[in-house]
């Protein structure tokens, strides 16, 4: 009995010991961590400044199966990213070569901080985490040898993910000119948009939505993958496009709603398929307008520019394995005229003759 009291007393004794080492840790921290990047500053950044990519690279919550929501716009100040009810990563600043961020998980807030820095090779990445911790965070930061040592990996796998994310999904891609196709007649759904290059594949997944939905309260019946025709070649900054859906019928719309039936005929086009990312889209557009000028063809500035996006978002997620085709519109050549050679053998044109 003795020996049981003196072990409980030990026990609480330890107990007690050990709360006073966990109480006397320090209740802030600030951890940083960096990497170069092997992308330029601009690219790193905007990345990292666009939620939508977020789930892709984030580490703070790998083992859970969460749901993750994001703000309606996902770029810069106000955006956002939430899961389980009470977890959120808002943007507070976000400019040029530096992003703040904060980071609450119930009601703690830690605040991240991301800064990008040029170097001869790419892009020098570092981000620094500052919060408070709680008494049980206190606990276990000391179980598990500070919290250094689980955080600090944490951020260090994210800035890996982010390094092979844009060195190889976004730095793989193939671009073949296959020649001279006839593209037939197309009968379609369309809604019109414009918007920043780099902006596109958010903007026409939003708005290719938007199609299948008005397609299933309709129950229209399509005809194969959707496409877009641009109004302008997409090597600027800002492209103004349609989303198409081929359907089996035309289709009639009212005159206030924002998706129309159209139609093209048929034309005979320069194909080029771009395997990868469509930041790539310029150098596609380049290699086919140079094979349009080696072979000495014409481009129909009043036809279809047309491409089709084979594979694509949301069912395919890594950019080196999206597919695009590309349809530049070339004028039809007029048949040469056929000399008419003079047929010996006919008779030769009577005179009239004036009888007497």
């Amino acid at each position: 009995m003795k020996i049981f009291k003196y072990l409980t007393l030990l026990f609480l004794l330890f107990l007690l010991a050990f709360v006073v080492f966990v109480a006397t840790q320090p209740a802030t921290y600030q951890i940083t961590k960096q990497k170069e990047i092997n992308s330029p500053t601009f690219v790193v950044f905007e990345y990292v400044n666009d939620f939508s990519n977020w789930s892709d690279w984030q580490q703070f919550n790998k083992d859970e199966n969460f749901t993750f929501t994001t703000s309606e716009n996902t770029i810069g100040e106000k955006s956002f990213v939430k899961w389980d009810s009470n977890n959120k990563i808002a943007t507070t600043f976000a400019q040029k070569d530096s992003i703040v961020q904060d980071y609450i998980e119930s009601s703690n807030k830690q605040t991240l901080h991301w800064k990008f820095k040029k170097t001869k090779t790419g892009t020098l990445a570092l981000v620094t985490i500052k919060g408070d911790l709680t008494f049980k965070e206190k606990i276990y930061s000391v179980l598990n040898g500070g919290i250094t040592s689980y955080v600090g990996p944490q951020i260090e796998e994210s800035l890996v993910k982010i390094n092979n994310y844009l060195v190889n999904e976004l730095g793989n891609f193939d671009i073949k000119v296959q020649g001279l196709v006839n593209r037939p007649e197309t009968i379609f759904i369309e809604q019109k948009d414009s918007c920043l290059v780099k902006d596109f594949p958010k903007k026409s997944k939003a708005l290719l939505t938007t199609m299948k939905t008005f397609i299933k309260n309709n129950a229209i019946e399509t005809l194969g993958v959707p496409f877009v025709i641009f109004y302008n070649s997409p090597n600027g900054n800002t492209m103004k496009y349609s989303m198409c859906v081929p359907v089996k019928d035309e289709i009639l719309t009212t005159p206030e709603s924002q998706i129309k039936g159209n139609r093209f005929e048929s034309f005979l086009a320069v194909k080029t398929i771009l395997k990868g990312d469509y930041s790539h889209m310029k150098n596609a557009w380049s290699k086919a307008r140079n094979y349009i000028a080696e072979n000495k063809f014409t481009e129909d500035k009043a036809s279809v520019y047309l491409g089709i996006y084979k594979k694509s978002l949301p069912e395919v997620t890594e950019p080196s394995k999206w597919e695009t085709e590309i349809y530049i519109p070339i004028v039809k050549k007029k048949p040469p005229r056929r000399k008419v050679e003079k047929d010996s053998t006919a008779a030769a044109p009577t005179e009239n003759i004036e009888l007497k």
